[in-house]
């Protein structure tokens, strides 16, 4: 390498000339094989991937209609389909008794949306989730109070 490079080669001849003992230059030099491989642009790819999913799974995501019910309202004289999460109409249910219930509260529910609001499924469920809440505090608090 060192005659080459005093010979006066260009870089491309000593680069094309290292290229081709590239073994046994790393084996003098102490190198892994591994190290002479290119990597494997494929699993680089997937592993920046899933780091940068992994970073965004951090990021609250819409919620899946998977994880909702559906039901169907009628919001100022107009029928509509609104979506409520699972976990919600599961605490509903338990309070209510019956899917029939459930159903009948939702509707109800439904009748007081403003006409402001423009996701009336979320407005719905929180409402819901709020007049829960105040069910399970006025419970809480009425088995403890002293008469």
């Amino acid at each position: 390498m060192r005659g080459l490079v005093e010979s006066g080669a260009d870089d491309e001849a000593v680069g094309a000339f290292a290229a081709s003992y590239r073994q046994k230059a790393a084996k003098i030099l102490g190198r892994p094989q591994e190290a002479l491989d290119p990597p494997d642009l494929t699993e680089v790819i997937k592993v920046a991937v899933a780091q940068a999913l992994a970073a965004a799974g951090q990021v609250q995501l819409k919620r899946s209609r998977k994880k909702n019910d559906h039901f169907t309202v009628s919001i100022r004289g107009q029928k509509t389909s609104v979506t409520i999460h699972k976990d919600v109409i599961a605490q509903l249910t338990e309070a209510k008794g019956s899917k029939t219930e459930v159903s009948r509260f939702v509707r109800e529910v439904a009748k007081d949306v403003p006409d402001s609001v423009e996701n009336k499924s979320e407005w719905i469920e929180d409402r819901i989730a709020t007049l829960l809440r105040f069910k399970a505090e006025a419970a809480s608090n009425g088995s403890s109070a002293r008469h």
